[in-house]
């Protein structure tokens, strides 16, 4: 008894892995299979339970098919029933009796029982006959069915009973509910004379979801009918409708969809839903409705689970057995081991008696015990060594103490040198990227610790403008084996903004190679706030530069009409009576002349001041840009005169419909037309050929207009655009020179381009590119 409380004592210490090699081979192998096992079920469910996913999500998917299916070919064999027997002799025939006509409809109703009534009515919407005598003289004229089934075979979607919810029997607590057919009857000469109509019970609906759901055994899968707009016509018995219409499914069939998909359905529960959407059968339109089928994921993933059960069970059981005979493996390789392990215990402890035992073999074992044995000789060999090195070592560590002596006076000039100069002077290791060192400039420039830069090398790019942040790290990268500098914005902790010039240099150790990297890094604020002042000054001279053409030629265009207008006045006043009537007129045409003039530079003045205040409005309609353009030509050529002669060629590719005309801002479009053949005209003066070509696709136009005239300046072509400058040549050309700040004003309203080339004397051309837009996009 006390041996074998002895032994039970000493148990947990030979379980202990610690304590035991074989006892850790033991649990490590058992440990691998049990890991295994996890990751095994883990693997087999997951495989499983997508197969099970796609098979099951594929039989809902066909299941909602098949429903849908016989769905529309049980209303198209009604929808052909009723269109066959409307063309009988016996309904086209006015002579025809009630009573034949009624016993034909019952007969139609006793051999396809869910027609819950069939009727015919005349003309005006009075039932003359029909199963069961039912509504018989009543005036049916302004249902749904028979006012639209006047005209053309007609199907109806599900509605409540609303004449025949009192006359038909009902066995069930729900409220009566039809789908309507109703189709023309047409006499022997072709003329309707009537309507056949039929209400089918769409309790038929039902008959079908038992029969699908009977024939698949799927006793724990349900099946939902929508109308095309989401409202719901069929579901499960006792099933509560609540906010069905945000089901994924529900959206994805009504966009025509045909699959399957796992989702949250409203009551909180995950089901795995197949949907598809009616979509009729041969001539029989359908009426779009939408089958879900739905199975909860607990009843379509539990045969996966009870696998993955079984296979965790059998692995945990396959772990064991592995963990026993991994123990028992153990053992046997161990116990040689320990014998090993003692002698070297003794050794270490300085028994230079002890032998290592050789075992004889060739296995992995007895090499070992023949590795140490051999290694306890080297190394009493390699202690006497030892005791020689370490005397060289003591000889060798005294010079280098000298040498350490002179690096560290070496290092105290180069600080007294870094520290007393003005720049920021910095020193890092190329592979390590690590700071060396930083002077104590940086805290003042940066505003930020030099132990921060220590610590994280890269701190001095978080101080770097954003707008300068991305081409600093650039030209580092593209610079990476080569010296660079650039100039950059830093933001100090108070705010403040400074502009930094840095650069940077490679060192290169003896043997050539480079493993430093150095900089120098200067404020240059004050430098760029003096360059800025210059700017501003040289900007604020160029804007008074242009206030002083602008009133210079403001008077010149307002004083020169004026005094016409004064002069014809004065003329007229005078000699009013010796002046002839042809005299007077040309008076009055000169006074009609300047005051249009006055109104086109008021206009042009108004139209700048719009644009630069953004007020300027872009209203684009249909226009035929065709006869547009036809009509500024013929405006223009008329004013010109003579001597200029317009051409016009168009290339355009859209049709004349309203819908397909392109759309473009009328008032704008003349702007810029308007402004550059009259421009073509004014800067010709010698007269000549004008070339204005229309250049169309699908998706912009091309105004190409082209003069022989003096042409633009070079110098002059890059401030074409600004408002009141007129070129170089053109001192003895009558003009106000915001013609063509007009013009890009309007293009770019319309998200064109406008380019211009030119060469003095031989003539300008200016390209409007346009993008289109058209009506059928509204």
């Amino acid at each position: 008894m006390v041996i074998i409380l002895k032994l039970l004592g000493r148990l947990p210490t030979k379980l202990n892995p610690h304590n035991s090699l074989k006892t850790s081979l033991g649990m490590a192998i058992g440990g691998i299979a049990f890991l295994l096992s996890i990751f095994a079920s883990l693997i087999v469910g997951y495989t499983a339970s997508e197969q099970v996913k796609v098979d099951v999500g594929r039989s809902l998917a066909e299941l909602a098919y098949q429903m849908t299916d016989k769905l529309d070919r049980g209303m198209f064999e009604r929808y052909r029933d009723i269109k066959i027997i409307s063309t009988l002799d016996i309904f086209s025939n006015p002579n025809s009796s009630v009573f034949q006509q009624r016993a034909l409809l019952e007969k139609l109703q006793s051999t396809y029982t869910n027609y819950a009534w069939i009727g015919l009515t005349n003309n005006r919407g009075i039932v003359i006959a029909s199963t069961g005598k039912l509504l018989e003289g009543k005036d049916i004229s302004q249902r749904p069915w028979f006012i639209k089934g006047q005209k053309t075979p007609y199907v109806g979607d599900v509605h409540d009973a609303v004449k025949l919810a009192k006359l038909l029997p009902n066995s069930t607590d729900e409220p009566l509910r039809f789908v309507d057919l109703a189709i023309p009857v047409k006499d022997l000469q072709g003329n309707v004379h009537g309507v056949l109509g039929t209400h089918l019970s769409w309790s038929w609906s039902r008959e079908v979801q038992k029969s699908l759901l009977n024939s698949q055994e799927r006793h724990k899968t349900e099946i939902f009918i929508f109308r095309q707009n989401g409202d719901l016509l069929l579901s499960p018995p006792g099933f509560q409708a609540t906010n069905l219409q945000s089901l994924k499914s529900l959206q994805a069939a009504k966009k025509g969809d045909k699959n399957y998909l796992i989702e949250t359905w409203p009551d909180g529960k995950t089901y795995l839903t197949g949907f598809t959407q009616s979509v009729g059968y041969r001539n029989y339109p359908g009426l779009g409705w939408v089958v879900l089928v739905r199975q909860k994921t607990d009843n379509a993933f539990a045969p996966v689970r009870r696998l993955q059960q079984q296979i965790f069970i059998w692995n945990m059981t396959l772990g064991l057995i592995f963990a026993i005979l991994g123990w028992l493996v153990a053992s046997a390789i161990t116990n040689p081991m320990l014998a090993i392990a003692t002698a070297a215990n003794g050794i270490r402890s300085g028994n230079k008696l002890i032998k290592i035992p050789i075992l004889k073999g060739t296995d992995e074992i007895a090499k070992l015990s023949q590795s140490l044995s051999q290694m306890v000789l080297t190394l009493t060999q390699q202690e006497n060594e030892l005791k020689t090195s370490n005397i060289q070592l003591q000889m060798e560590l005294t010079s280098k103490l000298v040498v350490q002596e002179m690096l560290c006076q070496s290092e105290q000039k180069f600080r007294q040198l870094a520290e007393n100069i003005q720049e920021v002077f910095w020193l890092k290791d190329i592979f390590s990227n690590e700071i060396i060192y930083i002077s104590p400039v940086y805290e003042q420039v940066w505003g930020r610790s030099c132990e921060s830069l220590y610590s994280n090398p890269n701190s001095w790019i978080d101080a770097v403008h954003l707008e300068d942040r991305e081409c600093v790290l650039t030209t580092i990268e593209n610079n990476h084996n080569s010296v660079y500098g650039h100039e950059y914005r830093i933001i100090q902790p108070n705010n403040s903004v400074r502009w930094i010039w840095e650069r940077s240099f490679l060192v290169k150790n003896n043997f050539g190679e480079v493993y430093r990297r150095v900089g120098i890094a200067q404020d240059i604020t004050e430098r760029k706030q003096a360059e800025e002042t210059r700017l501003a000054l040289e900007k604020e001279t160029e804007t008074s530069e242009l206030k002083s053409r602008f009133i210079s030629i403001a008077s010149h265009e307002f004083r020169t009409p004026l005094t016409s207008i004064l002069l014809s006045c004065e003329l007229l006043k005078k000699y009013d009576k010796e002046l002839t009537e042809e005299k007077k007129e040309r008076y009055f045409h000169q006074i009609k002349s300047a005051v249009t003039h006055l109104n086109q530079v008021v206009e042009d003045i108004l139209v700048i001041g719009k644009a630069e205040a953004g007020k300027l409005k872009f209203e684009p309609v249909p226009l035929n840009l065709i006869d547009f353009c036809l009509q500024i030509v013929e405006e223009q050529q008329f004013n010109a005169g003579d001597r200029y002669h317009i051409n016009f060629v168009e290339r355009c590719f859209y049709a004349s419909k309203i819908q397909d005309l392109p759309l473009m801002d009328e008032k704008l479009l003349r702007h810029i037309l308007t402004n550059l053949l009259s421009n073509a005209i004014k800067y010709s003066p010698e007269g000549g050929n004008i070339q204005f070509e229309l250049t169309c696709d699908h998706q912009n136009a091309l105004f190409r207009i082209q003069d022989q005239g003096i042409g633009i300046p070079q110098a002059d072509q890059a401030k074409l655009f600004t408002s009141f400058f007129r070129c170089s040549n053109t001192e003895t050309i009558a003009g106000n020179g915001i013609g063509l700040t007009i013009v890009k004003s309007a293009v770019e309203l319309h998200g064109g381009q406008i380019s211009v080339e030119s060469e003095v004397g031989l003539g300008t051309t200016f390209t409007v590119t346009l993008p289109l837009t058209y009506a059928i996009a509204l």
